[in-house]
């Protein structure tokens, strides 16, 4: 019987595309075209899929996690911004999450599925990749501040998901080991489903985009937010 649920964000709960938008136009301004925005959501996707992956490492041993998060979130401004400095690249990332805090869009019925979840008694957990510093104004934005127990993400231990080293951060954070009361609901089957199923937690794949390739396999497929009722 699950007595946690623990919820992927972006994609998950939180329209990331819509939002990355908004923060991609606030910090091209008048700059902004949707051809450029593309070209800068598929440098931010396949930076954090190498990160992920190992592909890109830390440049020297003993970064502090800070240190850690701000050198990732720099790279990708380097990256789509040729010939800037690391320094512009701090600048722009820090310009960049605070847009994302701005307006926040919904995926359709995630305040309504996480109320329900509340009124159940489960314990609700948020666990992201995303900067840590974005997910409070992104929980306040949906509405569902006051149902999360607890969050976390990825810049809090310095190790992404599909890492079996973010899971365990997670559970310490949580005071909690026992994967077996606990459900986690994502959109990647890469990170969320595989990370998931490595530290032996039923996982639910929230399929929203209607993929047809399920390489890592799910507990649960789930097309629309709503179907949780059926499996909680």
């Amino acid at each position: 019987m699950y007595k946690t649920i623990i919820f992927d964000l972006d994609d998950t709960l939180n329209d990331d595309t819509k939002n990355m938008q908004e923060a991609f136009k606030i910090l091209t301004k008048d700059k902004y075209s949707d051809e450029e925005f593309k070209k800068f959501q598929t440098i931010d996707k396949n930076y954090w899929k190498e990160r992920a992956a190992g592909i890109v490492k830390d440049p020297r041993e003993g970064m502090s996690k800070a240190e850690k998060a701000e050198w990732n979130r720099a790279q990708r401004f380097l990256r789509y911004f040729k010939g800037i400095s690391y320094e512009e690249a701090v600048k722009m990332n820090e310009i960049y999450t605070e847009g994302l805090k701005r307006k926040v869009q919904e995926i359709e019925g995630a305040k309504e599925i996480i109320k329900y979840l509340k009124d159940k008694k489960y314990k609700l957990i948020i666990a992201s990749n995303g900067p840590s510093t974005a997910i409070p104004s992104k929980l306040k934005g949906l509405g569902i501040n006051e149902y999360i127990d607890e969050t976390f993400a990825a810049d809090e231990c310095g190790s992404m998901k599909p890492h079996t080293y973010f899971y365990e951060a997670l559970f310490n954070k949580i005071n909690n080991h026992n994967t077996k009361e606990m459900l986690y609901i994502g959109d990647e089957l890469e990170k969320d489903i595989k990370g998931g199923n490595e530290v032996g937690m039923d996982t639910c794949w929230f399929n929203i985009r209607n993929e047809n390739v399920s390489i890592y396999k799910p507990t649960y497929e789930i097309h629309k937010l709503e179907e949780l009722k059926n499996i909680l």
